[in-house]
């Protein structure tokens, strides 16, 4: 016996908007990224789109379609968050969220919730990704360290945290860049010593690339409570502004430090 859907296209379009929203806001907060609202409003709408024509085009669920949804899931992703070099995290986030969201939406039915199975799920989901979201927060408090940076007999502490998401590297030496708001004393040690000058270059969400002028300092001191480490001649790259929105750390350290 064949069974026959009717499908309700423009229904089917805003289903599909809602919910890749709702998971690239998730994906968003999993990673600690802050989207752009018409990015992800367009994101969204690339995603209903593309839904749509997939499911004109047909070819069942074979290797076409799969490799169809990795590609709309990439470019939805790259649409947002602007950065190349993550889409792969960022695609198996997203994909990662979809199957959760499926399988709760599946619990849902067995329990009987009926019509409000998408609410429902909608609703756990997003206390599910807001919990982890404040674990994250809550562990990333506790990675802050006090970095002492010498350089020529002259000292500067700050409060640094410990990204894994900084992965600068110096084009000249390949050293890991550690982010340092930006301040008298640094640049003061620039000007003297204008041979340890370095141009970084970066890639910011949802900004064009860019570069960060930053210097080689003789020493950076980490003091956590693992204990201590000393990084020599290590590069540091000014940032102009605050790096966190309370004041709580000035300093961003390289994930290539530990």
């Amino acid at each position: 016996m064949i069974a026959i859907y009717e499908v309700y296209i423009d229904v089917y379009f805003v289903e599909n908007v809602l919910l890749d929203m709702l998971i690239l806001l998730s994906v968003a907060l999993l990673l600690g990224k802050k989207p752009v609202l018409w990015r992800m409003i367009a994101a969204s709408v690339l995603g209903g789109v593309g839904a749509v024509l997939i499911l004109f085009l047909g070819g069942g669920y074979g290797a076409a379609y799969i490799l169809s949804v990795l590609a709309l899931d990439a470019a939805m992703c790259l649409l947002l968050f602007s950065d190349i070099g993550q889409i792969p995290l960022q695609v198996l986030y997203f994909l990662g969220i979809g199957f959760v969201y499926t399988k709760i939406g599946n619990c849902m039915t067995a329990l009987g919730v009926g019509r409000f199975v998408r609410i429902a799920a909608s609703g756990l989901l997003v206390a599910s990704v807001l919990f982890i979201s404040a674990y994250r927060r809550r562990v990333e408090k506790k990675r802050l360290y006090t970095v002492r940076i010498v350089e020529g007999g002259k000292e500067l502490d700050v409060l640094a945290l410990f990204d894994t998401g900084n992965v600068l590297t110096d084009p000249y030496t390949g050293k890991p860049v550690s982010i340092v708001e930006e301040n008298d004393e640094v640049l003061c040690w620039m000007h003297e010593k204008p041979q340890k000058y370095r141009i970084i270059p970066f890639r910011s969400i949802g900004k064009e690339d860019g570069i960060l002028e930053g210097t080689e300092v003789d020493a950076l001191i980490i003091c956590g409570k693992e204990g201590q480490k000393i990084e020599k001649d290590a590069v540091i790259a000014l940032y102009k502004g605050r790096l966190s929105g309370d004041g709580s750390f000035q300093m961003i350290l390289n994930q290539g430090l530990f």
